[in-house]
């Protein structure tokens, strides 16, 4: 998928594109040291007949996970999840639950030493003596490097511009093994010392590896650049598998003196010398240090719902002839009928292509706060797009937006289905990806319009409704005018899996291809949704399960950045939780819409938990009309942080959807 520059995002220090495409960008909300450097130190990992946990003095051990044969541990950026070896596949371990999510199940070898990298959102790990990248919520595994040699052990950033690895010769047969470090923002590979089992510092500044000296490993640093190689220990011990403390002053290392094998020690590096710890109580290998860094949730509301889309439009954009850092200019506005959902329920696609916010007014007038809001974030002569006839939006809405200043574009067919295909002919003449979502509900619809959205203003993705479990005409003629072998089509829910496989289309071929996203909840829908179709999101917007209007202000505002979920207004819904638990790794932000009528500052406080690594671990920062507040605030729960740092970075391209797993064969 590709997105446009079209939200509020925290720059991240180097949001920087992986080989297989992905790249990072945070929704609004995210203070500046939300996705970066320095985190507070945590448990330390380690193997011990499984993975188990101590303090950082070596005490307070606990399982991580359930199982005696997991290896090789790696925390994810914000502490919250565990990525390990298993048997040669990957598992991601959250600190809630001890049964694991495999996210990389063998396909290109056995794997070992995962990694993770880019903010949480990818896992690096060695198969075939070749690294290779995986979203870590799961999927298909891409080769990292165009070139290489034989290649192990990798260890990351948090940004993901760099990565050192270990490169045993072309062959494997070296007995001299590299540390090499790869840099992604030029695509360089560059051999930094002679050693092995490097550990990038959190910093990015420095590797720490093993080296030989008389038959004992020992530890070394040396700067990134390659300069200042320094040995950290010198002494009978052998030492292997270094990791650093979050703040990069410390070490722990695995270490065998001959007297205690597989004990686990601290080194305290400063300028001048190096200390060496006692051995912690119990022993281990493969020692891991756990960063704690606070996430971020952030609440978007006015004084009602209609209050809220105006804040979820100043929570995004920019006022004309101004640049606050953070905020995007808009090219266009969308506006629906306050009183219409089923008109609504595209708006979110057509605002990503078109640039602009959905802004919901009255059906026979535009209200004075959608008058201002226009006014604020449009030149003069920009497009405002009405969706829907005259009895959805009348003449006198279109007559008022040319008298103020602006160009109506209408887009209407004489129901909310053929109006869908209106608004999807608009976004594009050639969609790659049809969604199909039922129109007389909208929690699916508005989960696909976000999705559909997210392309921006490149964007080849629609959105078109199912009237029950049939098509209308008017969508049955605009399918039949597209070819399966060339448009990915995405059914949404049951009833739009049913219309699509059972009407014909006599341009087809006999036997198609389709793509349904299904699931029994509203919210198990858009949650599979957002796996599908988001690649492990920094971000994602959570709206109220019965407010339509919430949902459509969350899309729109969000749709580039992340998914559409749907929470019940007191408590979490139980998928939307599994979804954020399992992502933790890489959600970083929830922006939340509407007030505590809409989502409860329980639900809220639950979202955050989630994805965090306590319920300590996450700040809070209400957008009330969508501006941040002056000073520090706090719901029941975590203290919050001061109001969020908002500067400006333009969002890269995501990856494209895996659409293998959804892929089923249909016979007309």
């Amino acid at each position: 998928m590709r997105i446009s520059a079209r939200h509020r995002l925290v720059a991240l220090t180097a949001a920087t594109a992986l080989a297989a495409g992905t790249a990072i960008a945070l929704a609004p909300g995210a203070s500046a040291d939300v996705a970066g450097w320095p985190a507070t130190d945590g448990k330390i990992a380690m193997e011990i007949d499984g993975i188990m946990s101590v303090d950082a003095g070596g005490n307070a051990m606990k399982r991580v996970s359930n199982s005696s044969d997991d290896t090789s541990p790696a925390w994810s950026p914000d502490g919250s999840r565990v990525v390990m070896e298993d048997g040669g596949e990957l598992k991601t371990v959250g600190l809630t639950s001890l049964t694991g999510t495999y996210v990389y199940t063998g396909a290109n070898g056995s794997a070992s030493h995962p990694t993770y990298w880019t903010y949480g959102r990818r896992i690096v790990f060695s198969a075939s003596k070749k690294l290779y990248s995986v979203s870590a919520d799961g999927g298909t595994a891409s080769r990292l490097l165009a070139t290489g040699g034989c290649d192990l052990v990798p260890s990351g950033d948090a940004t993901g511009k760099l990565l050192a690895f270990q490169r045993n010769g072309t062959g494997c047969t070296t007995t001299t093994p590299s540390v090499m470090l790869y840099n992604s923002a030029t695509k360089t590979e560059t051999k930094i010392a002679a050693g092995r089992s490097p550990a990038l510092s959190p910093d990015g500044t420095k590797v720490a590896f093993i080296r030989t000296v008389d038959g004992r490993g020992q530890v070394f640093s040396v700067n990134t650049d390659g300069t200042g190689e320094r040995r950290l220990t010198d002494d009978t011990s052998d030492y292997a598998t270094p990791s650093w403390a979050p703040a990069s002053d410390r070490l722990v290392v695995a270490v065998g003196d001959h007297v205690a094998e597989d004990a686990i020690k601290v080194l305290t590096v400063t300028a001048d010398a190096v200390t060496v710890g006692s051995p912690f109580p119990y022993g281990g290998r493969s020692p891991a240090w756990q960063p704690l860094r606070k996430n971020y949730v952030s609440r978007v509301s006015g004084a009602d719902v209609y209050g809220s889309n105006i804040a979820a439009s100043r929570w995004t954009w920019n006022t004309v002839g101004k640049s606050e850092p953070g905020l995007m200019n808009a090219s266009s506005a969308v506006l629906v009928s306050q009183d219409s959902q089923s008109y609504a329920l595209t708006a979110p696609a057509l605002a990503g292509k078109k640039h602009g916010p959905v802004l919901l007014t009255p059906g026979t007038s535009i209200s004075t706060a959608v008058q201002k809001e226009l006014k604020r974030t449009l030149k003069p002569g920009a497009s405002v797009y009405l969706v829907g006839g005259t009895s959805i939006l009348s003449s006198a809405v279109s007559s008022k937006v040319t008298a103020l200043g602006f160009v109506p574009k209408r887009l209407a067919g004489t129901s909310r289905y053929s109006t869908s295909v209106a608004v999807a002919k608009s976004i594009t003449s050639a969609p790659k990806y049809v969604f199909v979502a039922t129109g007389t509900d909208y929690h699916s619809a508005l989960a696909a319009a976000s999705a559909a959205g997210a392309e921006g203003t490149s964007g080849k993705a629609v959105v078109v409704l199912n009237d029950g479990n049939k098509l209308t005409s008017s969508v049955q003629a605009y399918l039949n005018g597209l070819d399966p072998r060339d448009t990915y089509m995405i059914p949404v829910g049951a009833s739009a899996k049913y219309a699509l496989t059972h009407t014909p289309f006599s341009h087809w071929p006999s036997t198609f291809t389709y793509y349904p996203v299904t699931a029994s909840t509203n919210a198990g829908t858009a949650a599979a949704l957002a796996r599908f179709w988001w690649s492990a999101p920094g971000s994602v917007a959570l709206a109220s399960t019965d407010s339509w209007r919430g949902g459509t202000s969350a899309a729109a505002a969000m749709n580039v950045f992340g998914p559409l979920l749907w929470t019940d207004v007191a408590t979490l819904t139980a998928d939307t939780k599994s979804y954020l638990l399992k992502g933790a790794a890489n959600v970083n932000g929830i922006a939340v819409f509407g007030g505590t009528g809409s989502v409860s500052t329980a639900a809220l406080n639950s979202a955050g938990t989630a994805i965090s690594a306590s319920s300590s671990q996450w700040t809070y920062t209400p957008y009330y009309n969508g501006v941040a507040p002056m000073a520090s605030s706090s719901v029941s729960g975590p203290s919050a942080g001061a109001s969020a740092v908002r500067t400006g970075a333009a969002p890269q391209p995501l990856a494209e959807p895996d659409l293998g797993p959804l892929s089923t064969r249909h016979r007309q």
